[in-house]
């Protein structure tokens, strides 16, 4: 890596350490883990926004907090299921808990904007999608694979398959290409 890009990511790392920090501890909370699995949660935060710094594309209509936030936290749960393969989220954990929409941390994009975008997406999701649909597009914008989304969910991969088409073509009404 080139010393430029180095310093930005650096830069970034630093702006975003509070996030990190906030999802790892709110994932670490749900999922009832020890502390001694903090700095490995820390750790995957890290790896996730390097690749969602790298996969952002700002014309898709979402900050990048708001990005950042969904691909770190479904890094964490990917992590989790592979280490613990029995873990999952508990039913009475709602999205906005998962995504730690009320935390009193601020991010770079100032957090009220990164929420009202949020809240917008949100809405448009849950008039359009089913709920199974809105957990398998939250998973697939977040970097996850095909096959990641069908053991996460305990689906057969033909199902989140179809979901995405469906997807697809609901969000190709209301926005064109």
């Amino acid at each position: 890596m080139d010393e430029k890009k180095e310093l930005s990511f650096n830069n970034l790392y630093e702006s975003y350490l509070p996030l990190m920090k906030s999802v790892a501890q709110k994932t670490a909370e749900i999922y009832s883990l020890p502390d001694s699995e903090f700095d490995d949660l820390l750790q995957e935060a890290a790896i996730a926004l390097y690749t969602s710094a790298a996969a952002f594309d700002k014309e898709r209509g979402v900050s990048f907090g708001v990005y950042a936030r969904i691909c770190i936290k479904n890094k964490l749960i990917s992590y989790i299921n592979q280490r613990f393969k029995s873990a999952r989220i508990p039913d009475e954990v709602s999205l906005d808990e998962i995504l730690d929409i009320e935390s009193d941390d601020t991010t770079p994009d100032k957090f009220v904007v990164g929420k009202e975008s949020l809240d917008i997406l949100k809405n448009t999701i849950d008039e359009m999608l089913t709920d199974f649909e809105s957990s398998v597009l939250w998973l697939y914008i977040s970097g996850m694979s095909y096959n990641d989304i069908s053991k996460a969910l305990s689906k057969p991969l033909k199902t989140v398959d179809n979901a995405l088409h469906r997807i697809k073509v609901k969000l190709r009404k209301i926005y064109p290409r």
